[in-house]
Order: C-alpha cells, then structure tokens, then sequence
C-alpha cells in the first residue's frame, strides 16, 4: 500500500507568539502562507539576512515550528526568495 502524503495547512497558525517568525524587518509571520507573501516581493538583502551559508532560518522554523522535515530539507537548499517559493510551491503540490 502507498502511503499518501498528509496535506500541510499552509494557514495553521504557529502555536503562540513564541513561536511566530520575525523578519529582520520586524515583521511577523505566524504561518507559510505569510512567508509565502513575504517571499514574493523579499529582497535579496533581506533573504540573505536569514538564509547564508551558515544557516537557514526559514528553513529551520518550518521544521521545528511546524514540524515539516520534507519541506524544510527542500528549503534548505534554496539560495534566493524565489528559489524558495518554488521549493515550496513544489513541495505543495507534490
């Protein structure tokens, strides 16, 4: 038997504000969706702040806020906002 894959919300909420992701800018984002509308229009130097050789914060909330292993592996490879975004994008309709 196929094991299907359960479908992530991508609006679930983060479960408190602990747990919310804060950009560099100050902005919150309390689920994937708002990191998805964030990616969108995110500049380089704002993305780099987050994601660099070092790390990927981005990657690294996914994981352990929503639990996402899969998505957050496919995330950490990505090297810009739109890069990202398709990583996701992928992963959703996957």
């Amino acid at each position: 038997m196929i094991e299907k894959k359960k479908k992530f919300d991508i609006y679930k909420e983060a479960s408190s504000t602990d747990h919310y992701f804060y950009l560099n800018n100050g902005t919150p984002l309390k689920n994937l969706a708002e990191l998805i509308d964030q990616l969108v229009n995110m500049d380089q130097s704002l993305f780099n702040y987050h994601v660099n050789k070092k790390n990927n914060d981005f990657a690294k909330w996914v994981h352990d806020v929503f639990g996402e292993k899969e998505l957050a592996r496919r995330m950490n490879m990505s090297r810009s906002p739109q890069g990202m975004l398709k990583s996701i994008t992928k992963y959703l309709e996957s």
